[in-house]
């Protein structure tokens, strides 16, 4: 199964992973569309701005995230991060969150 995120390859997780907003949200919306052949697109809105798309066909699993992200290997989590947040990938694949000043 190839898997990516913002067009970057990723390792396929069985489970998934787990998206953590550093830009708290309070509502959101959610679709799925299935098309004739099989793949399905679920979109994501969210009130704070982030929008999530995911094309998911058999082979492949393609996702779109309209802010930049930080992928914690370890824990399989990807942060959506927001303009002033910069990270620091350790070796062991974890992600340490920093605030810009």
């Amino acid at each position: 199964m190839k898997v990516t995120l913002n067009g970057m390859e990723m390792a396929y997780v069985e489970g998934g992973y787990k998206y953590i907003f550093l830009k708290p949200y309070r509502q959101f919306k959610e679709d799925t569309v299935t098309r004739d052949n099989g793949d399905r697109l679920h979109i994501e809105l969210y009130d704070n701005g982030v929008q999530i798309r995911t094309l998911i066909s058999k082979t492949e699993v393609a996702t779109i995230i309209n802010r930049d992200v930080a992928v914690d290997t370890k824990d399989n989590k990807i942060y959506i991060l927001e303009n002033e947040n910069t990270f620091i990938k350790h070796p062991d694949g974890s992600i340490e969150i920093k605030d810009s000043i």
